[in-house]
C-alpha cells in the first residue's frame, strides 16, 4: 500500500458532557491515536460511473489506549467520492456510508461507524458527495485489550420523493411511423399505426400534443425507475377500453374504460386514466393495450414517473460495497480509570457528543441480531435508559449489536460481572461519565 501523503478533512475529537450524582470519573484529556490508510475497491449498485469498479481512499483512526469509561472511537475519513448519480434527482437525496470493523478481546463482534450526507440537485452522471467523516464508538467498564480490524465500507442512497411527467414529441405530426415498432426514450409504440397529433393547445393536452391509435390490439409500453406510474390521457367520447399488464407477464392486472360523454372538441384533458404507486423502488415496465373495437381511439398524452417518500435505501438498487485486500488490525489497551473525585451536581441529565460540524451523534445499542453481531467474552447485565428519539440529523451514528451485551438482560454463566460496552451517538443516555475535549496525539501509519 502506498505511503503517499493524502489530504483529508480533519476529524475533530468528540467531547461528551454528562450530568452525574455523587461521584464522577475525571477523564484524562489526551489519548493516543493512530491512522491506518487503506485503498478500497468499490463495486455494485447503480452509482458507479461506467458501472465498473472504482477506488476510494479511507483513513481509519483508532486509539492505541484509553481509560475505562472513555470512548473507544473508530473514525473513518473518506476521500473524493467515486459515485455518480444514475439519473437526475432534485435536492433532498441522501448518501449513507457505513464502515464495519471487527472487534475481538474484551468484546467480540462488529462495530458500525455510520454517517450520511444530504445531496443538492444532482444531474445525471453528476458526482455524489460523501460525508467527510463517519464515526462509531463504544466504552467499557473493565481493563484489558481490544483488537479492532476495519472491514467493508457500504455506500447507499435514498432518492428524494418526486414526480416527473414524461412526454413524447419525437414523431412527425400526423404521420404514422413506417416501422412496426419504434421507441422514444422510455416509451415504446409496439405497432405502426400510432401517430402523433400536435398543435393541441385548444384541447389543453400536456405540451400541446398526444399520441393515438384507432386499431384494436395496438399497445404501448413504458419503462421507468421509481415506485409508481400514472398514465395521463383524455376522457372523451371517442376513446374506449384498454388493458394493463406488467413487464413480459401477459396477465392483465386492470381493464380501464376511458370513455366519457364529453364531446371531441372539449375533452377532459390530462386525466389520470390509471396509476399504481406501490412498486418496490427499481426499474419496471408496464404495457397498455387497446382492447376497444377498431375505430375507437386509445390516446397517450404523458406518463408520470413517481418516487414516493422513502425512509431507508431501496433494497440493493444503489448499494455499493467497498473492500480492501490489505488490512492491519489495531490493538486498543483499556487502562484503569483515574481516581474518582466527589462532586455535587444535579441528578440526571443528557450528555451530548459533537463532531467537527457541531452535529450530534445518537445512541443506538442493539441486543443481538440485525446487521451487527457479537458477544462479550463474559456476559454483562445492564440497564440502559432510552431517551426519546432525537430529530434526524446528517451526523454519524453507531450500531453496536452484541449478543448478551447492553440491554439483553442475559447473565453470565459463572455469575461474574463482565465488561460493559456502550455505543455512543446523538444523545448520551448514560450518567456517571463526564467528558471534556479529547485531544489526540496522532501517528499516521500507511498500510
Amino acid at each position: 500500500m502506498s505511503g503517499r501523503a493524502i489530504r483529508f478533512r480533519g476529524v475533530l475529537a468528540a467531547s461528551a458532557l454528562a450530568a452525574c450524582t455523587g461521584v464522577c470519573l475525571q477523564t484524562p484529556a489526551a489519548a493516543d491515536t493512530r491512522h491506518y490508510i487503506y485503498e478500497y475497491t468499490c463495486t455494485g449498485g447503480h452509482l458507479l460511473r461506467d458501472d465498473g469498479p472504482k477506488n476510494i481512499t479511507v483513513d481509519v483512526t483508532i486509539p492505541t489506549s484509553v481509560r475505562v469509561g472513555e470512548r473507544i472511537a473508530v473514525d473513518w475519513t473518506l476521500s473524493d467520492s467515486p459515485l455518480a448519480a444514475s439519473a437526475a434527482f432534485k435536492a433532498g437525496g441522501r448518501l449513507i456510508a457505513t464502515g464495519t470493523s471487527g472487534v475481538k478481546g474484551l468484546w467480540s463482534g462488529q462495530l458500525d461507524s455510520t454517517g450520511h450526507k444530504d445531496q443538492a440537485v444532482l444531474a445525471k452522471n453528476g458526482p455524489l458527495k460523501l460525508p467527510s467523516a463517519i464515526s462509531g464508538s463504544v466504552t467499557t467498564t473493565e481493563t484489558g485489550k481490544l483488537t479492532i480490524t476495519p472491514g467493508q465500507l457500504v455506500l447507499d442512497f435514498i432518492p428524494p420523493a418526486d414526480t416527473i411527467r414524461v412526454n413524447d414529441n419525437g414523431d412527425i405530426d400526423g404521420e404514422p411511423e413506417a416501422t412496426v415498432q419504434h421507441k422514444h426514450g422510455p416509451i415504446t409504440y409496439n405497432e405502426s399505426s400510432w401517430f402523433r397529433a400536435a398543435d393541441r393547445s385548444a384541447y389543453k393536452d400536456y405540451k400541446d400534443d398526444l399520441h393515438a391509435t384507432a386499431k384494436k390490439d395496438d399497445s404501448v409500453t413504458v419503462t421507468f425507475v421509481g415506485t409508481g406510474l400514472a398514465y395521463i390521457g383524455e376522457r372523451v367520447k371517442t376513446v374506449g377500453e384498454f388493458e394493463v399488464s406488467l413487464g413480459t407477464d401477459p396477465k392483465v392486472i386492470a381493464t380501464v374504460n376511458a370513455y366519457d360523454p364529453a364531446p371531441e372538441a372539449t375533452p377532459k384533458a390530462q386525466e389520470v386514466l390509471w396509476s399504481k404507486t406501490d412498486f418496490p423502488y427499481g426499474e419496471h415496465t408496464v404495457k397498455f393495450k387497446n382492447v376497444a373495437p377498431t375505430g375507437t381511439v386509445m390516446a397517450v398524452d404523458a406518463f408520470d414517473f413517481i418516487t414516493r417518500e422513502l425512509s431507508t435505501p431501496p433494497d440493493n438498487y444503489f448499494r455499493t460495497t467497498c473492500t480492501t485486500k490489505t488490512v492491519k488490525s489495531a490493538t486498543v489497551e483499556v487502562l484503569p480509570a483515574p481516581t474518582p473525585t466527589s462532586t455535587s451536581t444535579s441528578p440526571g441529565g443528557n450528555g451530548h457528543i459533537t463532531d467537527g460540524d457541531d452535529s450530534g451523534r445518537g445512541v443506538n445499542v442493539l441486543s443481538g441480531g440485525g446487521q451487527g453481531h457479537g458477544a462479550p467474552t463474559a456476559t454483562a447485565t445492564a440497564t440502559v435508559t432510552r431517551k426519546p428519539t432525537p430529530e434526524p440529523s446528517r451526523t454519524p451514528q453507531v450500531r453496536v449489536t452484541p449478543k448478551g451485551g447492553a440491554q439483553t438482560g442475559e447473565a453470565s454463566g459463572d455469575g461474574t460481572a463482565a465488561p460493559l460496552l456502550i455505543g455512543y451517538g446523538t444523545v448520551l443516555t448514560v450518567t456517571g461519565v463526564a467528558g471534556g475535549a479529547l485531544r489526540r496525539r496522532r501517528r499516521r501509519t500507511a498500510v
